[in-house]
């Protein structure tokens, strides 16, 4: 679900004229309602752009806070490129049963050159998700939904300011909520749906940093992927089922079928595994 806009800014206040520096940061407080754990995934969508002053990349620090552990410090930061239009939190985030976790966004800087003023700002918005969860299960990996039905969480978005002078004092601070787009605190979040795939023995020669984005995602090791990727065979279910996982990655790599296609899939397999 979209969650709201961000807009992280760390340059004058004003264009023209003697202004304060505005370092302005984006803290979103996430509460899981259920009486469950659930773990979240949050990506920030701008518009993809090569300027390194208008980009997430390499100009942001990412705080987390849960319950019982306080502000991880370079535990969690952003995957992408320069010119990504979609930057997903490298680790999933984990929220105990009734419980709120903060993320705060922060320019860092954002310079271009040793002595530069900041002149760093990027704006879009934000997406959370409840992804599915990877599992074993025989010889066949599973991605499975974390809840049959959407689950409640509250959403309280903010901006927070501080607004500095020339020499670097702080002259004011404030904050402000910014808009959910549902229009309401509580909302309803659908769980993401499974995926079955095959694991092999990991021999494959991919290269596994073409798929960073699938890694990250769903919390895989790239030994998994390798494994998933290598020795699939003929069969041609499972040669599906691989291809799906590329293709919601966004991938162009596709796996093929020879004539020698077995007659029995490993699917069934699988089936007879978990019934």
């Amino acid at each position: 679900m979209e969650v709201s806009h961000f807009e992280l800014v760390y340059k004058p206040q004003s264009p023209a004229g003697p202004a304060d520096t505005v370092l302005q940061g984006y803290f979103l407080e996430i509460s899981n309602l259920e009486p469950v754990q659930y773990l979240y995934r949050l990506r920030f969508v701008t518009s993809p752009i090569a300027d390194p002053n208008r980009s997430l990349f390499g100009n942001t620090s990412v705080f987390v806070d849960t319950p019982g552990t306080n502000n991880n410090i370079g535990l969690f930061s952003f995957n992408g490129a320069l010119n990504s239009k979609t930057f997903t939190l490298n680790r999933l985030i984990t929220i105990p049963p009734h419980g709120t976790a903060l993320v705060a966004v922060l320019p860092s800087d954002p310079f271009t050159a040793p002595g530069a003023p900041p002149n760093f700002e990027c704006r879009g918005y934000v997406e959370l998700t409840l992804p599915p969860l990877f599992q074993f299960s025989g010889n066949f990996g599973i991605l499975r939904p974390q809840a049959e039905a959407p689950v409640t969480v509250m959403l309280t978005p903010q901006n927070r300011a501080t607004y500095l002078s020339a020499a670097g004092v702080i002259n004011d601070q404030t904050q402000s909520s910014v808009p959910v787009a549902s229009g309401k605190a509580v909302n309803e979040l659908p769980p993401e749906p499974a995926i079955l795939f095959p694991i092999f023995p990991a021999t494959s020669e991919l290269d596994v940093g073409r798929i960073n984005d699938l890694i990250s995602s769903v919390e895989l090791t790239p030994d998994m992927l390798t494994a998933m990727m290598a020795q699939v065979g003929d069969d041609p279910e499972a040669i599906k089922a691989v291809n799906e996982v590329l293709a919601k990655a966004g991938l162009s790599v596709e796996l093929g079928v020879t004539r020698d296609a077995k007659t029995r899939s490993r699917s069934d397999k699988a089936k007879e595994a978990v019934s």
